[in-house]
């Protein structure tokens, strides 16, 4: 963490020249120092993180994903069986443990208690964030795979998905586009598992799947195999690891896009299977 240093020395330089700008370096990165040293004290998501200087930024990703997931579970009246395996399941992809779990199933019960502040929290996150749109679109998806866990969107659902996305600054029309891609995508999975778990080759591609697959990739049938190898390519460059490295996301949190990667991939090569692309 060094935006305390930045931001002390700039003051600082601005009363007393160089004198200042060390001066408020020093107050910076005793503020810095202490901020750290909070989140590395909770024990949970401190120690699941990755050091001192994204201890902030990875406990608040955390801690917003499962809150934001709580109460998206909870919109529909109850939460069902597939919203906990759902929730647990990814809290395994990501070796929560110890404290760390404990403290995403508090923040998930926290997300389900009347009253929570759900654009507040959002806003928050969006500002820690700086309004970053790669990160701010990949916590997006991974609400929308927990809204889309048992292949039924409701509308509670959906009104909450629409509030958290424009608190996030997104228009509806967006939300709705990339809502269209992760049903898409949970149908074109679907179907590639049962493949998978009847042991069978598919040789042929049927007019359902091929459709799923432009969807994934948010083109249609019609345009041009130059438009769709542009798409394909802005969505993989948008999930490539080293690209959400530098975004600040927590390591583990990078390999749930790389779940979305892959069936980008599978629905390109499907497409281009299909048109004899090369």
């Amino acid at each position: 963490m060094v935006w305390g240093k930045v931001i002390g020395a700039l003051a600082g330089y601005l009363f007393l020249r160089i004198p200042g700008a060390i001066i408020g370096a020093l107050i910076g990165h005793w503020f810095d120092r202490g901020m750290a040293q909070d989140f590395t004290r909770k024990g949970g998501f401190g120690q699941f993180l990755f050091g001192a200087d994204k201890a902030v930024d990875d406990a608040n990703f955390l801690y917003t994903l499962f809150a934001v997931m709580g109460h998206l579970a909870k919109a529909k009246g109850r939460v069902t069986k597939q919203d906990i395996e759902q929730t647990t399941m990814l809290m395994d992809r990501l070796r929560l443990a110890g404290d760390a779990r404990s403290e995403a199933q508090d923040a998930f019960r926290e997300g389900k208690q009347a009253g929570f502040p759900l654009e507040k929290t959002v806003k928050d996150f969006r500002d820690a964030f700086y309004g970053n749109r790669d990160v701010l679109q990949l916590f997006m998806e991974q609400l929308m795979a927990m809204a889309l866990n048992d292949g039924v969107l409701e509308k509670s659902e959906h009104e909450v998905l629409v509030t958290v996305g424009k608190s996030l600054g997104f228009t509806r029309f967006q939300i709705d586009q990339w809502l269209m891609m992760q049903k898409a995508a949970f149908r074109f999975h679907q179907r590639q598992h049962q493949h998978q778990h009847e042991g069978q080759r598919q040789k042929t591609t049927s007019a359902d799947e091929l459709e799923d697959a432009y969807q994934i990739l948010g083109v249609k049938a019609q345009q041009s195999d130059a438009e769709i190898k542009k798409a394909y390519r802005k969505l993989m460059a948008r999930h490539h690891p080293d690209k959400l490295a530098s975004k600040g996301l927590p390591e583990e949190v990078m390999k749930e896009a790389q779940e979305r990667a892959r069936d980008i991939q599978a629905a390109y090569d499907t497409i281009k299977n299909k048109r004899g692309m090369r």
